[in-house]
């Protein structure tokens, strides 16, 4: 038990330090793109209909968001590990990350690794059991 137990908090440690990294490279990717986007904008405005634009532009945002919310569901799932609660959502998470290659992949196949122990599904549980009021 002691061996998952310090697994569980090097993943939940590696977990949050991969999702805030991961942010700040978001952030500066954003900024190389904006300022990217105003000269492309600017050509785009001249071969090609303002909408078509908007909507580059519009689904270029809507796709940073899903990824910036991705990334905080990282960082929540590495609380989440510490904390032992969440099993599920740890879990699909873990799955979620492995399309993010090479570092995702390498924390989320050792994140499933872990948590299909028998022995890790026994401390979620019991500590699902614990925090449940008793009627």
């Amino acid at each position: 038990m002691d061996r998952d137990q310090r697994h569980l908090q090097l993943l939940s440690k590696l977990q949050i330090i991969y999702g805030i990294l991961n942010i700040f490279v978001t952030l500066i990717f954003y900024w190389v793109v904006k300022d990217l986007s105003d000269a492309t904008r600017d050509y785009l405005g001249r071969t090609r209909p303002e909408l078509e634009v908007s909507l580059m532009i519009g689904f270029g945002v809507i796709f940073y968001l899903i990824g910036f919310a991705i990334l905080f569901c990282i960082i929540l799932a590495g609380q989440s590990l510490a904390r032992y609660e969440n099993y599920r959502f740890c879990l699909i998470v873990a799955i979620c990350e492995c399309p993010i290659f090479p570092f995702g992949t390498m924390l989320g196949i050792a994140t499933i690794v872990v948590l299909l122990r028998d022995s890790v599904k026994q401390l979620f549980l019991k500590n699902s059991q614990k925090s449940q009021p008793v009627n």
